[in-house]
């Protein structure tokens, strides 16, 4: 019989959807204090040792996270891990991956993060920030504003994400360039040019939006230099890792007026430092890495783990598998 280790809070969500799995799978729950059980009759675990583990964000925003990747890394090997993010940046993720024979990664959600970015921009091309003052100045002052049809955006990192916000935009009348490491076709993406010439790209751009992930070559890409490199009047947005953007270039350049503003899910650190500028700038706004946090997206992560499921106990093929090369040092 295979183990399989997830939160108690997944398990009482998708409970009725494991019914009948008793004879194959035991399923062992972490709660909200850190405790393992049994979930069938709460029996306390002390020794957790799963053969398959579902990552989520039950896990990850919960305050045991900590207990439970040290449960998991502590077994020195398991079958498959489940993750319910897209990225691999994240060093723990990394440490399952190398102990894990299947490590399968989650685009659900790419749906929610989208939504983010078109929120976002339509505050901005519409002037929220400052209809906003007017409000609470009681200024009855009529701004001009603009439209997403005929908007130019460049989307940095065209995977899941970039692509679901690509559609978004072309079905709102908007031109799409998007930026990846592959060429070819994409769909959301009028065109597609390599990572290289992106700053060339940015002159053209009312829209730069960042979803690349964070690596050596990433890191730090939004210097002083890309920054002057944008329109006056464009849009800076980051949903890829805080550590993509110089965030003192960034405070400097938006006081220079290059870029008009920027909108921010993620921080280089977390929780953002309450004496960062970033937190009063009246040309930044902020979310508190939130943006894929919908109950829609739990559902979709628990499908896939569902439908993985599935497809373990019956041999065939997983979906969303990362190359083990991907874990090599």
């Amino acid at each position: 019989m295979k183990t399989c280790l997830l939160h108690a809070t997944t398990f009482a969500r998708i409970r009725e959807r494991l019914k009948g799995l008793e004879h194959e799978i035991e399923f062992i729950v972490m709660d909200e204090d850190g405790l393992f059980s049994h979930a069938g009759d709460g029996t306390v675990v002390h020794d957790v040792r799963p053969d398959i583990v579902f990552g989520n964000t039950d896990v990850w925003f919960g305050d045991h996270a900590r207990d439970f990747m040290i449960a998991v890394l502590k077994t020195g090997g398991i079958d498959w891990f489940q993750s319910s993010a897209a990225g691999l940046d994240n060093p723990a993720l990394i440490s399952v991956g190398k102990i894990s024979r299947t490590f399968c990664s989650n685009h659900t959600q790419s749906e929610a993060m989208a939504e983010w970015a078109l929120w976002q921009s339509f505050d901005f091309f519409k002037k929220g920030p400052e209809h906003r003052a007017q409000q609470a100045e009681a200024d009855w002052n009529r701004l001009e504003m603009r439209e997403m049809m005929g908007s130019r955006w460049l989307i940095v990192g065209f995977g899941s994400i970039g692509s679901a916000v690509g559609k978004r935009v072309q079905l709102l009348g908007g031109h799409v360039t998007g930026a990846r490491r592959s060429p070819g076709l994409a769909e959301g993406a009028d065109h597609i040019v390599p990572m290289a010439l992106v700053k060339s790209e940015l002159e053209q751009a009312d829209v730069v939006l960042l979803s690349v992930p964070l690596t050596d070559e990433t890191a730090g890409m939004v210097d002083a230099e890309f920054l002057a490199a944008m329109r006056p009047d464009a849009l800076l947005m980051n949903l890829g890792r805080g550590q993509l953007v110089d965030e003192a270039a960034l405070v400097a350049a938006l006081d220079a007026g290059r870029p008009a503003f920027a909108s921010i899910d993620v921080t280089a650190e977390e929780p953002l430092p309450s004496d960062s500028p970033l937190w009063r700038h009246p040309k930044v706004a902020i979310t508190p890495h939130n943006s894929a946090m919908t109950q829609a997206t739990y559902i979709r992560a628990d499908e896939t783990f569902l439908d993985n499921l599935k497809r373990y106990l019956a041999n065939e093929p997983l979906k969303h598998v990362v190359p083990r090369e991907t874990f090599a040092d």
